[in-house]
């Protein structure tokens, strides 16, 4: 088979940890192309790929140097003569990572995204990944016969229930939480989990509502019922990578509607858990959070242009949401849909490229075949034995 990779917003980590084990593991028995442009803001193919790939000197290399690839991440200038490109090589199977989502929704042959495959507060490997049609398509579960639900209810449920017993009462997280932050107990909390928004990450123009973080954090407040309080946390790589200084002086200069919280709480447990167990409801953009959301039963508001599952209840009305949140009537996602998605997501759904025992022709039937009850007890076992030693939603 002829494998593409299309790479415009590859980064180094992605490339080494992801990239790499795949076509190591491809490669053997297929043909394999890489499309990318050189290196731009942290993105891209040079040198260091080059190097490590070199025990595969059968990788075709298609670097793309002049001066238009630039415009690859986000909307390709020539996006044309890359089409024709790829039809001329005609690939069997195209696997993206790239910002410009129409330009590849126009190649020929089996097209997926390579997407993040963490799901909290499951524990998966940071490099798991989800191979989808369309990038932060939140919470979708296949078409399921009663069998098909029977059975992912009972692979799951050596593990399901444990995680579900050892998180407290919702109250009780929402009082500690509130106590130690600092929060307002006499009026409904808005979670907001700020996204990752450092130079490399080119999703960000999908988002639908102001960049970069502060002025989305501003324009939200200018919509919100002032009734309602905002917490935040900030993205981990956003702490390490990011000038905060903006979002940090927000929020200072209204305490009154909104707080960011540090990263940890003094028992050492991350915050975003505690808080998304905590909080009436959660404001979400592409986050991955709303997993975590899905799993603590929180309501959603999202403001996307990418699909939603109807058994998440997430609402597009930030008027009508805050209102329920002030009557605390909000809708919460299912509880019995959120142990669904959970049991596929991670017995159908996720690819660790290390695994040790995955093959290329595994890879390929992933892509062919995304839905197949063939592989689901294999792979949750892949992920299950770490799951009761994943860090706990609440503390």
């Amino acid at each position: 088979m002829r494998v593409l990779f299309y790479l415009p917003v590859i980064t180094p980590w992605w490339f080494e940890n992801i990239i790499v084990p795949l076509l190591e593991k491809l490669a053997a028995d297929n043909e394999i192309h890489i499309l990318a442009p050189i290196v731009w803001k942290g993105t891209g193919v040079g040198q260091c790929q080059y190097d490590l790939c070199a025990h595969m000197p059968q990788i075709h290399w298609h670097i793309v140097t002049d001066h238009d690839h630039v415009s690859m991440r986000t909307k390709a200038t020539q996006a044309g003569a890359i089409i024709d490109f790829v039809k001329g090589l005609a690939p069997d199977f195209v696997l993206c990572r790239s910002a410009d989502l129409e330009t590849v929704r126009q190649f020929p042959g089996i097209v997926r995204h390579i997407t993040e495959g963490g799901a909290e507060p499951l524990s998966f490997p940071v490099d798991a990944v989800h191979f989808t049609k369309e990038p932060f398509a939140h919470g979708i579960i296949p078409d399921l016969d009663d069998a098909h639900f029977r059975r992912l209810n009972s692979l799951v449920e050596p593990y399901w229930q444990p995680l579900v017993d050892a998180c407290p009462a919702k109250g009780a997280a929402r009082n500690a939480i509130r106590q130690w932050a600092k929060l307002p107990f006499d009026r409904p909390i808005l979670f907001l989990p700020l996204e990752y928004e450092h130079e490399e990450n080119f999703f960000t123009i999908h988002r639908k509502g102001a960049l970069p973080n502060v002025r989305w954090v501003e324009e939200l407040l200018d919509a919100l019922d002032p009734r309602v309080f905002v917490a935040m946390t900030n993205h981990p790589l956003n702490e390490l990578y990011v000038d905060n200084s903006a979002i940090e002086m927000l929020a200072a200069t209204h305490p009154e509607r909104l707080s960011l919280l540090p990263a940890q709480m003094p028992s050492g447990a991350r915050t975003t858990p505690s808080l998304m167990r905590a909080a009436d409801g959660v404001y979400l953009g592409d986050s991955k959070a709303f997993s975590l959301a899905a799993f603590c039963g929180t309501p959603i508001v999202r403001r996307s242009k990418f699909e939603s599952a109807n058994w998440l209840g997430a609402s597009e009305n930030l008027e009508g949401f805050a209102a329920d949140l002030i009557k605390g009537c909000a809708l919460a996602p299912s509880d019995a849909s959120a142990r669904t998605w959970f049991a596929c997501h991670a017995a159908n759904n996720l690819v660790w490229p290390k695994d040790p025992e995955l093959t290329g022709a595994d890879i390929l039937e992933r892509l062919s075949k995304p839905f197949n009850p063939e592989r689901w007890e294999r792979n949750l076992g892949v992920y299950a034995a770490d799951w009761m030693r994943g860090e706990q939603v609440a503390t």
